[in-house]
């Protein structure tokens, strides 16, 4: 691949998707294994190399107007608290508020001073975030997508990706959803169908090097 400059989008690995002491809005827990177990060898492929580690996590703010979280003026999410609709058996309560434990990066995952670290308000990491920035500054072309959840957070910020003309790529064995297992899979076909690569965590250090050509 010409050109190829990649870095790791690690989205919503956080004590609100997988931690099962919080238990707010959990990815199922044998999945909350896989990914965690999957990106502790997968971080330090891009580390070693000098690539970007770019950690994006959901924290919404208060609204001082009204003391509600920000993330109420969707139509979709107020109607979902408030008819306490549930998301794989759990429902959205207001505690994933900027700087709340619901916004920890997993321990696991060892979160350096060098990592880069983005807030977003809404499913796409691009809006309102300094991301689009960050990556054009650093020259990455390339972006190989972790996390939560995948039919969310990570493909909606994948199609925004690929708007932008970035090489998009999952790392299947690294990705969940709080929807369940099917909802996993159809947003990993949708992006092997639309938007780029689907690959495994084992075949990134072979594609970093040049050694697997996408």
């Amino acid at each position: 691949m010409e050109d190829f400059k990649a870095a790791l989008i690690v989205v919503d690995v956080t004590r609100a998707h997988f931690d099962y002491d919080f238990n707010y809005l959990p990815v199922p827990e044998d999945d909350c294994q896989r990914v965690l177990g999957g990106l502790v060898k997968v971080i330090p492929e891009f580390r070693s190399r000098g690539l970007p580690v770019i950690f994006v996590r959901t924290g919404h703010k208060i609204n001082p107007l009204t003391g509600e979280t920000m993330s109420l003026a969707s139509p979709f999410w107020r109607y979902q608290m408030e008819n306490k609709i549930s998301i794989g058996g759990h429902v959205r309560r207001p505690v994933n508020t900027e700087n709340s434990p619901a916004m920890e990066i997993m321990p696991q995952l060892g979160a350096e001073e060098q990592d880069i670290i983005v807030h977003k308000q809404r499913y796409s990491a691009f809006m309102g975030t300094p991301l689009e920035m960050y990556l054009r500054v650093m020259g990455i072309n390339t972006l190989f997508f972790t996390g939560a959840n995948t039919n969310n957070c990570v493909l909606c910020t994948a199609f925004e990706a690929y708007n932008r003309d970035y090489r998009v790529i999952a790392i299947e064995d690294c990705c969940a959803s709080m929807n369940g297992k099917a909802y996993h899979e159809l947003a990993i076909m949708q992006i092997k169908a639309s938007l780029g690569w689907v690959v495994d965590s084992g075949s990134v250090a072979d594609i970093l090097d040049g050694r697997t050509k996408l």
